[in-house]
């Protein structure tokens, strides 16, 4: 259980813990889809195109407004009065980084890769080299969210 701070409303504190774990609950299940999704498309070619917009779809509107749904709930829980241990300062810049990885380069690279691949297929060098740092940049992102998760989880007494 998440006990509200002293001087919070139980209810509407409690809300805001369901809704950001909910939110980004939501957002990491599909984010580890994406994996799925790339694959199969990869293995099938004619499937390819398909299955990047549809990982183009999530991210953009169920994955990614679910982080910044996360993300501000979390800072309404703090707002409310939730202690911010050390722990919970560094999970706060791992998601400050991976959503800034996010909006940076991973969705301009994956919308780069869909137009490439449209334009000059699945065996053209550029595309090869966009979809390998797409899947980087993606990875990346995924120890980023699973080093936060643990962190949350944990609760290590860093300093």
């Amino acid at each position: 259980m998440h006990p509200p701070p002293e001087d919070a409303q139980p209810l509407l504190y409690t809300l805001l813990v369901f809704v950001h774990i909910f939110t980004t609950m939501t957002a990491v299940g599909l984010n580890a889809s994406y994996a799925i999704w790339i694959v199969r498309g990869t293995n099938d070619a004619a499937s390819l195109p398909f299955a990047l917009h549809g990982v183009k779809v999530l991210d953009d509107y169920v994955a990614n407004p679910c982080y910044l749904a996360g993300g501000a709930t979390g800072a309404l829980m703090i707002a409310m009065g939730k202690p911010v241990a050390p722990f919970l300062w560094v999970a706060i810049g791992l998601y400050v980084l991976a959503m800034a990885l996010a909006y940076g380069i991973y969705t301009p690279l994956l919308s780069q890769q869909i137009k490439t691949l449209e334009a000059r297929g699945v065996d053209d060098a550029e595309y090869r080299a966009l979809a390998r740092r797409s899947n980087q940049v993606g990875a990346a992102m995924g120890v980023l969210v699973v080093i936060i998760l643990a962190l949350k989880i944990f609760e290590p007494h860093l300093w």
